[in-house]
Order: structure tokens, then C-alpha cells, then sequence
């Protein structure tokens, strides 16, 4: 890489790991480190939300990181909630000065936009206003903003996490005619492992928020035919969640059937707490019965050399082909998941006999 080669890229979005709610974070996270790994200068503009924190790792090639912006709003156990109007008012101005001065000092030659729910699409326009291009990548089933308000710049372009997602904002009205799909960049080499995990018994993860929308109860149902049906099994639900007496009921509903001994529910898990997760396991389930924009932790787990379970929805459907890399279930059908995973089961049973 020559001298020329190399850019200052301006990186905005609202969390930043390790305060994180979900995979957009983690993506960006990625994509900032992988372009500070390539010798760009790279600087994070992001907010200080602490109580998002995680026990995320960083690594030898982070960027330089500005928790400098504030959000207009928060994620609760209802939903998305906005502040009163004033402070929205007051945020978005003082976000607006502070991007201004940033790029004042910084001289970016291109911005990178990720994930703008309660930054607002004035932070963008101010970006290209200066005639700094804008690559947003879009890994929502919306860019945080109505078409309508779409920028009309031709320095502005879509990424997209999936062609479902590409589509979907073509349905919606936005402007997606140099729209691309980069599909989120796995760390493949990372959750590579040589030997297989032990193939013994069904043993299974899940590693999401555990959420109603995510599926997680779907396969706490799956589980129970399994254990009612004298399957051996032993499952680890990981992830953090916005809704602790979501959590609470499964682990009720655990208790109830029999099963604590089998279900364990460790919370969320560190990059390295991840990859030994998979290290022990040999079925990734990933039950989301919403429409997913794409799915990262299917590829790590793949790459682990997990069997992987999927309900494929939305952009999750691109990454599987049902009977070739993966096996794919009817969403929200618990009873098919559990006839999917009595024939992994009966597979590995045939397997250990030979």
C-alpha cells in the first residue's frame, strides 16, 4: 500500500463497542478495525452510553475512538424512546457543532455511516455539505429516516448488509440505484478451529440478545420436545437482553420442564468467551422469527464448524442453503426446529456406530 493509498476515513455511529446492544455494533467495530489493520487513518465518532456497556475485547489494531456524541433518545424494555423536544433540540445541535469541528481537525476524505437512530440524518448533511463523500452502510431494515428525507447528493451511496435489506429500500422509495450489498466481514480466522467440537451429544448454542423477537423462547420449546423425547442434549443461550423478565420466564419455563441441568444461560459473552463457546459445541441454533437483516454470528459459527439451524429470515435466508451448509426450519415452529434437531441427533448417533 502506497502513501496515496491510504485515507482518513471518519467512522459515525451511535454505539461503539464495548457498549453495544447488538450485531450492528460489532460490524462496525469490524469494519473500523479491519480498515486501521489496512494502514487508514481511521477516527470513530460515536457516543458515551454506558449503560449499553459490554464485555467486549479490543484488540492491538483499534482506532481511535471519540465518545463525543449524544444520543436523542434511548432503547428500553417497550421499545425505542425519545427525549423530551428540547433536549432533542439541544442534542442534535451540539452533535451538529461537534461533527463540524471534527471534520474541521481531522480533514476526513470519506465518512463511513453506520447506524443513526437518535444521531439523526442532520449529522450526514452536514458531512456532505463539506462535499465529503458518504458511504452508509445500512444494516436495519431502514437508514433511521424516511425515504422522503433521503439525501440528493451524489457523494451519498447505500451499503447494505444483505440483498434483502437492498431490496427492501427499493420497496420503501429510497434512492438505491448504486446501492451495494457487502455482506459484514466474519473474523473467519479467528473462530477457525481445526478439530471439530465433540459430537457426543446435541450439543447446542445460541448466541443473540435473548429477545421475543430474536426467537430465543422458540427454541426453549424445541428443547423441551427434545427432552420429552429422551434426547440427549445439553444447550447454552447466550447473549444480553433488554427485557430481563423475558429471560426470567425461560428460565422458569427451564425449571418447570426438568431441564436446568440441560439450559444454561451464562448472559453475554466477550469475543474470546464466544469462540470457546463454539469450541464446546457442535449446533448453532438461530431461531429469529423477525425478518434479520443478515446474521453474523451464523458465519462465525459455521467457521467453528458448527452445524448450523436457521429459521432464515430475511437476509439470514443468503447465507444458508438448506441441506448443503446448513439446515433451515419454518420460523416460529418450535416442533419443526425439534424434528430438525432429532435428525442432527439420529445423525450423530449413526455417526458414533461406524
Amino acid at each position: 500500500m502506497t502513501t496515496l493509498d491510504k485515507l482518513r476515513i471518519l467512522i459515525i455511529t451511535n454505539l461503539y463497542p464495548p457498549q453495544a446492544i447488538g450485531g450492528y455494533e460489532r460490524g462496525m467495530a469490524d469494519c473500523a478495525r479491519l480498515l486501521a489493520h489496512r494502514g487508514h487513518t481511521v477516527l470513530v465518532l460515536t457516543s458515551n452510553t454506558e449503560k449499553y456497556g459490554t464485555n467486549y475485547t479490543t484488540t492491538d489494531t483499534e482506532p481511535s475512538v471519540n465518545r463525543c456524541l449524544y444520543l436523542c433518545g434511548a432503547w428500553t424494555k417497550e421499545g425505542t424512546h425519545w427525549f423530551s423536544a428540547e433536549q432533542v433540540l439541544t442534542r442534535t445541535f451540539y452533535n451538529r457543532q461537534t461533527v463540524a469541528l471534527e471534520v474541521q481537525t481531522f480533514k476526513p476524505d470519506v465518512c463511513l455511516v453506520g447506524n443513526i437512530d437518535f444521531l439523526g440524518l442532520e449529522l450526514i448533511e452536514k458531512i456532505l455539505a463539506n462535499e465529503i463523500p458518504v458511504a452508509h452502510y445500512v444494516m436495519n431494515a431502514n437508514p433511521g429516516y424516511v425515504a422522503e428525507l433521503a439525501p440528493n447528493s451524489k457523494l451519498h451511496q447505500y451499503i447494505t448488509c444483505s440483498n434483502w435489506i437492498r431490496e427492501g429500500l427499493n420497496q420503501q422509495g429510497y434512492p438505491v440505484e448504486t446501492a451495494q450489498t457487502i455482506y459484514p466481514g466474519a473474523a473467519v480466522d479467528e473462530f477457525y478451529q481445526a478439530e471439530l467440537p465433540p459430537r457426543d451429544r446435541l450439543r447446542i448454542a445460541y448466541a443473540s440478545l435473548v429477545m421475543h423477537y430474536k426467537g430465543a423462547d422458540v427454541l426453549i420449546e424445541a428443547l423441551s420436545l427434545l427432552h420429552a423425547a429422551g434426547v440427549e442434549f445439553s444447550a447454552t443461550i447466550a447473549g444480553g437482553t433488554l427485557q430481563p423478565q423475558f429471560v426470567q420466564a425461560l428460565q422458569e419455563f427451564v425449571e418447570s420442564e426438568g431441564m436446568q441441568d440441560k439450559v444454561k444461560f451464562p448472559g453475554v459473552l466477550s469475543r474470546q468467551q464466544l469462540k470457546e463457546l463454539y469450541r464446546s459445541h457442535n449446533v448453532l441454533v438461530f431461531p429469529s422469527r423477525f425478518q434479520e437483516p443478515f446474521g453474523i454470528s451464523q458465519i462465525e459459527a459455521m467457521a467453528a464448524g458448527l452445524t448450523l439451524v436457521t429459521s432464515g429470515t430475511g437476509g439470514a435466508g443468503e447465507i444458508v442453503e438448506n441441506g448443503k451448509d446448513g439446515l433451515i426450519f419454518e420460523s416460529e415452529n418450535p416442533l419443526d426446529l425439534a424434528n430438525v434437531l432429532c435428525f442432527l441427533y439420529q445423525f450423530i448417533q449413526m455417526s458414533g456406530k461406524e
